[in-house]
């Protein structure tokens, strides 16, 4: 038990600190990550604790401020991805019938399409800001939220607590919020942290490629510059290990999270453990 707390203490305190990073990036960056800020390709001093890159831009404030842009794309995905897939999933599943089939061939349809093609198609025409970006991840992303969710909800609707409440006249508006919802929230729950790890990491992707908000710096573009620009030949470690590390340590402490998370509320560990 001690081993297994630590993992979720210390995977919760990293996350917690990449959100306080986050919130107050425009306090701790002591540059504005756009502007020239000393010589091009400075190592690391006093002034610029991590250097400089070939525009001559602070990398450790544009690292603060790229902390932002991969929270922001990561919860606010992971949130708009777990709201739509348990309100469908909810109602598919405890519906039934003519709603869950229609509400599975939607799924089947649109789940034949790569999500991260479409995204980029996505990405391509409309070239959305980092909000806008990170609320279509939530939507396209959630559709296997509402797999996950509505295949609990079919086992729920026709247990004896749900049967006994609807046969007590109960609306089906209450049962779904009363107690429907109340015993899905722990897979909710994992599914947010799964989906936020993965919704960071597209994001990077989409700022490698040169798919982000230009407007906002973010670690997928730090490390398409550095990687391009001869921060691996002329051996420039403070350009692309930085936001490399940064990308690494929070997903993996997402990973160790929603491991732990798991493996509190999913039975199927209890008995391995036994």
């Amino acid at each position: 038990m001690p081993g297994r707390n630590t993992a979720l203490y210390l995977s919760l305190g990293v996350v917690l600190a990449y959100c306080a990073v986050a919130l107050s990036a425009p306090v701790i960056a002591p540059f504005d990550p756009f502007v020239i800020s000393g010589p091009p390709l400075a190592p690391p001093d006093a002034t610029h604790l991590l250097g400089t890159n070939d525009l001559s831009q602070d990398i450790f404030s544009r690292l603060i401020w790229g902390t932002r842009a991969t929270m922001v794309l990561g919860f606010l995905g992971a949130v708009v991805s777990v709201v739509m897939g348990t309100a469908v999933g909810i109602v598919a599943g405890y519906y039934g019938g003519r709603v869950d089939e229609a509400v599975m061939r939607f799924l089947d349809v649109m789940m034949t399409i790569p999500f991260f093609p479409l995204l980029l198609v996505l990405t391509i025409f409309f070239r959305p800001g980092i909000y806008v970006t990170a609320v279509i991840m939530g939507l396209l992303g959630g559709l296997g939220s509402v797999r996950i969710i509505r295949s609990q909800v079919l086992s729920l609707a026709v247990a004896d607590f749900v049967v006994g409440t609807k046969a007590l006249g109960a609306r089906d508006g209450y049962i779904m919020a009363r107690h429907i919802l109340p015993n899905v929230l722990p897979l909710v729950g994992v599914k947010f942290v799964t989906s936020a790890q993965h919704f960071m990491l597209v994001g990077i992707g989409l700022g490698f490629l040169g798919m982000g908000d230009p407007n906002v710096v973010d670690w997928g573009q730090m490390i398409e510059r550095a990687s391009k620009n001869g921060g691996i030949v002329l051996g420039l470690w403070w350009w692309l290990i930085p936001p490399g590390l940064a990308v690494t340590v929070i997903s993996l402490a997402l990973a160790w999270f929603a491991y732990a998370c798991e493996e509190r509320i999913n039975p199927r560990f209890q008995v391995m453990r036994v």
